[in-house]
């Protein structure tokens, strides 16, 4: 038996949750990014990275089955490429297409909480799957906001049912995109630990509270490189 000091661990690769408003820049953050990157894309909105040089793959599909059959397909190839990085926008969609995935094992209405229990359990595995690629892999998501029993507001990522709760819990970072306006100039930064209601976590602890909106950066100092 080999025995081993927790000191001497070093991250291979990082696993990141974003969510924000729509609109807020999520998707841009692809373009911060360093190495070869591929976006996997279910949101057709990649405007905002033209002449950016990104590669990215559209998945196809009139309904949520075909989308996940697309996306499933497309994973082997994923995990066998040579991409540094893998940005999937977005796991709000993901989400809605394992949902619609779920209706069809589960048509009756009876049947709900079992519905949402198997779009758990798929998202779930979704996300295990893709972590354990050993590469950089980053989703987006949007932000949902609600309100506990005793009307204080709380932000979660947008994902169908519990998924929203426990999604953070599986990944190593999840950072809310929060855009900040004053005098009429719009500021953004990436907060990383949960604050005034925000779902955030940075699990290295090599993070500062608010991190400049550049996930190259953000490699960087996880990986403690310049």
């Amino acid at each position: 038996m080999e025995i081993k000091k927790t000191n001497d661990v070093k991250p291979t690769s990082i696993n990141v949750l974003i969510y924000g408003a729509s609109g807020s820049g999520k998707t841009t953050l692809a373009g911060t990014l360093q190495g070869k990157t591929l976006i996997v894309s279910l949101e057709s909105g990649l405007l905002s990275l033209k002449g950016k040089d990104i590669d990215y793959v559209n998945i196809q599909g009139k309904t949520g089955v075909e989308k996940i059959q697309h996306l499933r397909s497309l994973l082997g190839e994923i995990e066998k490429s040579d991409y540094d990085n893998i940005f999937f926008d977005s796991l709000s969609e993901i989400s809605q297409a394992f949902t619609e995935f779920a209706k069809r094992e589960y048509p009756d209405d009876k049947q709900t909480m079992k519905m949402y229990g198997y779009v758990l359990d798929l998202t779930t595995k979704f996300i295990k799957y893709v972590r354990d690629m050993n590469k950089n892999c980053f989703f987006t998501a949007l932000d949902k906001s609600s309100q506990d029993e005793v009307g204080r507001r709380f932000h979660l990522p947008d994902l169908v049912g519990s998924i929203s709760s426990k999604a953070a819990s599986y990944f190593d970072f999840c950072f809310y995109l929060k855009v900040f306006e004053k005098d009429s100039v719009k500021t953004r930064a990436l907060l990383t630990d949960t604050k005034e209601g925000y779902l955030a976590k940075d699990r290295s602890g090599l993070l500062d509270e608010y991190e400049k909106p550049d996930l190259g950066l953000i490699i960087n100092k996880v990986f403690k490189k310049g």
